[in-house]
């Protein structure tokens, strides 16, 4: 267990080769990364724990649900080495059965029924995420507003570019839906270049998109997540503070000092700013980073989204030949999943509520938000789903040291007029958040790229 640090007064600096700012899954990883070269890192965490956007809740003993990050895919190869070296255990996402779809005045319908009656427009989709690969393959992960068609990609929302492409209103949906599930913002308010950039940081749109074999959900941990960063952060403890959020960061040519609210100060030769680009803006850097970085960071707020956890005594849509998705554009929640635990009686249904839906249902009492959220339920599950023995959600906007959820939104023209400042090093102050990979950008998968290529760029200017 890490425990926070007694906050230092100003005269009695602690004093590290590298300061690190989140203690996040990038900022651990890089402190890690850093201890193995032989450097000294020290991590700065706002937060009175570590994980950022990991957040996993004990609602009943042996039943944990994840308020944040929950699951990894198969390519996520950077995740499960990670998980065995720690000694996490996996497990498989649960996907027998039939997803219940809503979409565009259908009604409730189950999958096999949804498919034949809806195979043409079905195979609209199919077309059009492949025509969606093909144009993904021209942007380089690393440098996005170079692709050749970048300032016209760039220039239109993911929205315009979908309502272009003549889908029938069902085909038009389940991509609304797809798209807003992965970015948690409006296609209407993404640029089409960033769609185009995550879908090529992640390999192709069956990958991003599959709610299964293949996809970005395929896969859990035993325990949950947070095992990840807490089993982490006790390898490093000595070298983490909690409860520091960084205020100024004083930079130069021979290195940094970072003030924290409370008096704690830090020296180091580097820094890495591991926290989202619209948190790093928040803090104050004398002197001044360029203006390109600042006017970056005022262009990208964080992503909605909330998730709400319905507890049974059993996961009785199970045995109904249901496999607890849902996909509606009726919602409130426009998609849900099972997420049971192994080993536990309980049956748990998770209600994703992303964009539009998270700023609208979030700003409800939760009662309110309760009720509406159950009588979804019920369409699609029957009278059993009304009767839930525990009921949590959480809206990540509301978090102090978060604002916001797993995505940074690029709207247009973000990318080709701002984008190359995005993880250029200033100096000696580098960046590592997740938004920085350029492999599975915004995941957690994405965290640990983004954390190893901070560190060993901070190794190569420091080692021989």
């Amino acid at each position: 267990m890490v425990s926070p640090m007694s906050p230092e007064p100003s005269s009695s600096a602690r004093q590290a080769d590298v300061i690190i700012v989140g203690a996040g899954l990038s900022g651990l990883i890089a402190a890690r990364t850093l201890l193995a070269a032989g450097l000294q890192p020290l991590v700065l965490e706002a937060d009175e724990r570590v994980g950022g956007r990991i957040l996993t809740e004990e609602v009943a003993p042996g039943l944990p649900v994840e308020i944040g990050a929950q699951w990894i895919g198969d390519t996520h190869r950077r995740m499960f080495a990670l998980a065995a070296e720690l000694g996490v255990e996996t497990f498989a996402q649960y996907d027998q059965g039939e997803t219940s779809y809503e979409l565009a005045g259908s009604g409730v319908l189950r999958e096999n029924t949804f498919h034949e009656r809806y195979a043409d427009e079905l195979a609209q989709l199919e077309a059009v995420l492949r025509t969606l690969d093909e144009l993904a393959a021209e942007v380089p992960t690393d440098a996005p507003w170079s692709a050749p068609r970048a300032q016209e990609w760039d220039a239109i929302t993911a929205g315009s570019w979908y309502d272009a492409q003549g889908l029938s209103p069902v085909a038009r949906e389940l991509l609304e839906i797809c798209t807003v599930g992965i970015l948690a913002v409006p296609t209407v308010e993404v640029s089409f270049l960033h769609l185009l950039f995550t879908i090529q940081t992640c390999g192709v749109t069956s990958e991003l998109f599959a709610e299964s074999e293949g996809g970005a959900q395929t896969t859990r941990f035993v325990g949950g997540t947070a095992e990840i960063p807490k089993r982490l952060a006790a390898l490093i403890e000595e070298h983490i503070v909690l409860g520091a959020p960084v205020q100024l960061i004083e930079h130069g040519t021979e290195g940094v000092t970072v003030h924290c609210r409370g008096g704690l100060v830090a020296r180091g030769r580097r820094v890495i700013v591991a926290i989202s680009p619209t948190l790093a803006g928040r803090i104050m850097y004398d002197p001044p980073l360029p203006g390109i970085r600042d006017l970056l960071t005022q262009r990208l707020p964080n992503a909605s989204a909330m998730k709400a956890f319905f507890v049974y005594d059993e996961p009785f849509w199970r045995a109904d030949g249901l496999n607890g998705q849902v996909i509606s554009d009726v919602g409130p929640a426009r998609m849900s999943n099972d997420t049971c635990m192994p080993d536990n009686d309980h049956g748990v249904i998770l209600m994703f509520l992303e964009g539009e839906q998270a700023r609208t249902f979030g700003r409800l009492p939760q009662d309110e938000r309760r009720d509406l959220l159950t009588a979804e339920l019920v369409r699609h599950f029957g009278a059993r789903a009304a009767r839930p023995e525990l009921y949590v959600d959480g809206e990540w906007s509301e978090r102090q040291w978060t604002r916001g959820c797993y995505n940074t939104n690029f709207g247009p023209l973000v990318w080709t007029n701002f984008g190359s400042a995005l993880a250029e090093p200033i100096g000696v102050i580098h960046w590592g958040s997740t938004d920085t990979a350029t492999e599975w950008s915004a995941y957690m998968e994405g965290a640990v790229d983004a954390g190893e290529r901070a560190a060993h760029a901070v190794i190569a200017e420091l080692t021989p």
